[in-house]
């Protein structure tokens, strides 16, 4: 809702008053606009609610509605109490349109994930979403998740017995996933989904897993049985051009991946002439169009092999039986 007028007026009314000051002289005499320090700025969406607050040092008029800020924190709301907050060194701010960009590096914080990175761009609303945000250099994203042994065996995951199920849940708590792009894009899609694009150069790793690819896009959910503050978790990963996705001892590699993390499913897309293939090195190499793997089974199934194609298997050497030599009877 909008915040209380009687609330933000006390800490905007040197910063309208020195800004409306220096306007109607600027046609007479257009002298200097001076720095107004300390400053807080609310922006409003179309119906009205608090959609982002600027907090700064330092506030200098620039061109138009165009400001340059110093120590910039920028916070942003959602539906449903969700909050980003994101704070760099300086910054250009478009108050009116809801705009900003900088080249200093900017950090961003949000339930359950974190981003980074260089040669940012800040839009409130945009065609594809609210809240976008680009980093065009160096941009990294790091999410807290709770994978644990994912797409291992269950015969592996009950093996290694011993200790409470706290000391596992602890140690899965600590988990973090992080991934590395050239262009990192984030937005929020709607009140429980934010959506992360990475282009360029982009890994995913995790403690029992990693992802290398040209393109990837991530999908972050709220889980809508926690608490409104609570934490999300990656729901969809979907990568592109020269996917390598490497876990423990099997290594697979395609031209698509779709990663179904709540379902437990990842599907691997070759083509006719470069099939997907999946090594591991108890078992051997499968390949095929596509095929499908699916957690707590070590397997590799197979579902589409193209126009003619054949599913293919490369077992692992077949040992010697040493059975001997057939000895006659004395």
């Amino acid at each position: 809702m909008r915040l209380p007028s009687d609330l933000i007026f006390p800490l905007l009314a040197s910063f309208s008053i020195v800004l409306w000051a220096g306007r109607e002289k600027a046609s007479e005499t257009s002298p200097r606009i001076p720095d107004v320090m300390n400053v807080l700025v609310p922006g409003y969406d179309e119906e009205g609610y608090l959609s982002w607050e600027l907090r700064a040092k330092m506030v200098r008029p620039s061109k138009g509605d165009l400001y340059e800020v110093a120590n910039p924190l920028l916070k942003t709301m959602g539906k449903g109490n969700s909050h980003l907050y994101a704070k760099t060194t300086s910054g250009f701010f478009d108050l009116k349109k809801g705009t900003a960009w900088g080249n200093d590096l900017l950090s961003l914080e949000g339930r359950g994930f974190a981003a980074k990175g260089k040669a940012w761009n800040w839009w409130q609303r945009s065609e594809k979403g609210i809240h976008r945000m680009v980093f065009k250099d160096r941009g990294e994203v790091s999410f807290d998740m709770r994978w644990g042994k994912y797409f291992v065996s269950e015969e592996d995951d009950r093996s290694e017995g011993g200790g409470c199920p706290e000391e596992a849940e602890t140690r899965e708590a600590l988990e973090q996933t992080v991934a590395r792009a050239n262009f990192l894009e984030l937005l929020a899609v709607d009140e429980d989904t934010h959506r992360f694009i990475l282009d360029g150069n982009v890994s995913i790793r995790g403690r029992d897993l990693s992802l290398i690819c040209s393109r990837m896009e991530v999908r972050f959910v709220r889980d809508s049985n926690s608490s409104p503050d609570g934490f999300g978790k990656i729901s969809i990963i979907k990568a592109y051009g020269a996917v390598e996705f490497i876990q423990q001892s099997r290594v697979s590699y395609c031209d698509a991946l779709e990663m179904d993390v709540l379902k437990g499913e990842v599907l691997l897309d070759g083509t006719e002439g470069r099939p997907a293939r999946v090594v591991d090195e108890e078992w051997g190499t499968a390949s095929g169009q596509r095929i499908l793997l699916e957690k707590g089974k070590q397997r590799a199934r197979v579902i589409g092999t193209g126009k003619g194609g054949r599913v293919k298997l490369e077992l692992p050497p077949i040992p010697s039986f040493d059975f001997g030599d057939r000895k006659e009877k004395p």
